[in-house]
């Protein structure tokens, strides 16, 4: 049955504008993981452009949806680890005539299993020094600057793969201890690796970063657009600069143990809208993403 709307001043029957259809991947997510989002735009009058999503203080780039529908697209929300377990949503704002309509989308947040481990590094990298510190504050802002600005169109294709064919042996969230004084949690993953070992890029992208970090050693950090960059971290060797096309599986460099480490191996780090989520968590969201 179809509903009408009157005009009461001009006496004219219209039907109201469509509602828009928006869809989660999950219900429930845990901390540190990936929603995608998807957003029905054939039957509205508007672009995706006019489309505010926002979680938190993320706001949501939305992209055409891989699947390669006209009128559907995609986005991804990143749930921080430090987000509180229970009921959460995203809102969604649309123009509709003069107005705008807005929605919420509500999802339920697990508490995240992580471990924890105790760690010895160089005392330099849990007691910095002055300089040290002077450095690690200009290498922060850098990175915040870079996250913040990156490219809103997607320059992925298809899935994502890990960089290196090591296996895992640092999970993300996990809590750390560093020489009995300093915890922090993993923001990343650690993969075993041999000092030398070609490390790729997990997905097409361009170079951000691509230089020596007080903690995270020879870097590269590659933005893949739509809010979405990698970070490998204590390479014994760049091989990328900034400003440079990568493709997927294309060699950033080699392994080695630069920075705060206790022996060669690879970190590699995904953020989302500026957040650092579960690489692995994340590689499986975009596979559900499909399309090319």
């Amino acid at each position: 049955m179809a509903f009408f709307a009157v005009d009461a001043a001009n006496g004219v029957w219209s039907a109201p504008a469509p509602r828009l259809q928006v869809s989660l991947s999950a219900t429930q997510v845990e901390t540190g993981g990936v929603l995608a989002v998807r957003v029905d735009l054939r039957r509205q009058a508007v672009s995706d452009r006019e489309v505010r999503v926002v979680y938190g203080d993320q706001r949501i780039v939305l992209f055409p949806h891989p699947g390669g529908e006209t009128g559907i697209y995609a986005g991804l929300a990143a749930i921080p680890l430090t987000a509180s377990p229970g009921m959460s949503a995203l809102s969604v704002e649309w123009p509709e005539g003069a107005a705008r309509r807005s929605e919420r989308v509500d999802f339920e947040i697990t508490a995240g299993r992580y471990g924890e481990e105790a760690l010895k590094v160089d005392p330099r990298h849990v007691k910095p020094g002055p300089q040290d510190l002077e450095r690690i504050r200009r290498e922060q802002e850098e990175l915040k600057q870079i996250y913040a600005s990156g490219s809103r169109s997607r320059l992925w294709q298809g899935r994502f793969q890990v960089p290196v064919p090591g296996e895992m042996h640092g999970p993300f969230g996990t809590r750390r201890l560093f020489n009995n004084e300093l915890q922090s949690h993993h923001t990343g993953v650690d993969f075993r690796a041999q000092t030398g070992d070609p490390i790729h890029a997990a997905g097409a992208g361009v170079v951000r970063l691509s230089k020596d970090l007080f903690y995270s050693g020879n870097a590269v950090v590659i933005d893949h657009g739509a809010g979405v960059f990698t970070s490998y971290s204590h390479l014994s060797r760049i091989d990328v600069k900034v400003g440079q096309r990568i493709e997927k599986g294309q060699a950033v460099g080699l392994a080695g143990a630069t920075g705060r480490v206790t022996g060669p191996h690879l970190h590699w780090g995904v953020k989302v809208n500026s957040v650092n989520v579960n690489p692995l968590t994340f590689i499986q969201v975009i596979d559900r993403l499909g399309g090319g």
